[in-house]
């Protein structure tokens, strides 16, 4: 009689602690929101004149859009070399995200120079070089600087501009940008935040679950 006394007793505990599990998946889980698509994600033929088809260069000097990463999460942000306060961080705190799925063909990681002029291919590497970044999976892009700010402006809805020209007035978001497959953007993120790109690091991989 004892022993049935306890299993009664015990049976809404083992329902509470199953209900906390079952909301703890439901929670990791959640659907991540859509806040639109790349411009021209689903035009058949490579329009050029579409952002999502927009030929840019990365450090190795090969063509590169976000189209050539077919079914893979793309990781997006605007920075640029010569950038003295928020890049540095931004960067530094982006290559430890980049590093935990270096070895997953899932994710590509982009950055997009602001200052193209300046930020040619060579540049771009000698940049990945001395920070020692991790770039299997991570492309330094540069090109057409209408192109780059318009795919900030009109693809990733943030703020790009070169202000009077001098090197302290470029202005870019701090944002990185979650784009999955289907090229909609899922989340924005803030890379000089430590938490938000724990946050970055967590919608990865929900989005690789749904």
């Amino acid at each position: 009689m004892r022993r049935w006394k306890l299993l009664l007793m015990a049976w809404p505990v083992a329902i509470l602690v199953v209900s906390g599990m079952i909301y703890a998946v439901v929670q990791h889980r959640e659907t991540l929101p859509v806040y639109g698509q790349l411009e021209g994600w689903n035009t058949p033929s490579a329009d050029t004149q579409l952002v999502s088809h927009y030929v840019f260069v990365d450090q190795q000097r090969q063509p590169v859009s976000f189209k050539s990463f077919p079914d893979k999460i793309l990781v997006v942000n605007f920075f640029f070399t010569r950038c003295p306060n928020v890049c540095p961080r931004m960067m530094h705190d982006l290559a430890d995200v980049v590093e935990q799925f270096k070895a997953d063909d899932r994710v590509q990681f982009i950055s997009l120079s602001v200052d193209p002029q300046y930020d040619t291919p060579e540049q771009l590497q000698h940049y990945a070089s001395s920070l020692d970044l991790p770039t299997r999976h991570w492309a330094l892009l540069t090109g057409d600087k209408a192109r780059i700010y318009r795919a900030a402006v009109v693809g990733f809805h943030v703020s790009a501009s070169s202000g009077d020209g001098n090197i302290p007035d470029f202005i870019h978001t701090d944002k990185i940008m979650l784009v999955d497959t289907q090229g909609r953007i899922r989340g924005y993120y803030s890379g000089i935040v430590k938490r938000e790109m724990d946050l970055l690091t967590q919608d990865i991989k929900k989005l690789e679950h749904e």
